[in-house]
């Protein structure tokens, strides 16, 4: 659970002001542009670590291990109870920053 956390903080933290403020309001959509930002900035703090222990991993090993984990973050946020907005498509919690 604790990886969900971080993954919520970092995606919440690189939000526009207006995402964080539909956020507050009970807004449980996150963009998948930012969930990935997140993915990407956990595995790169895995491979930091791993390295430091002196694994070395071949260059499509990490690029497989960087989907799989993306694509881990994202079913976990789901399983939180957020929705992840593709990348293009409107937030519903826009709409609603906007009338307020």
């Amino acid at each position: 659970m604790r990886r969900v956390s971080i993954a919520m903080a970092c995606a919440i933290l690189s939000l526009p002001a207006a995402g964080r403020a539909s956020f507050a309001n009970e807004c449980r959509q996150l963009s998948e542009s930012n969930v990935k930002i997140a993915s990407m900035r956990q595995y790169a703090d895995v491979l930091t670590s791993a390295a430091r222990n002196g694994w070395n991993f071949a260059p499509a090993a990490i690029d497989s291990g960087s989907k799989r984990h993306f694509e881990e973050t994202k079913l976990q946020l789901i399983a939180a109870g957020f929705e992840v907005v593709p990348v293009g498509a409107q937030p519903r919690c826009s709409d609603e920053v906007a009338r307020k």
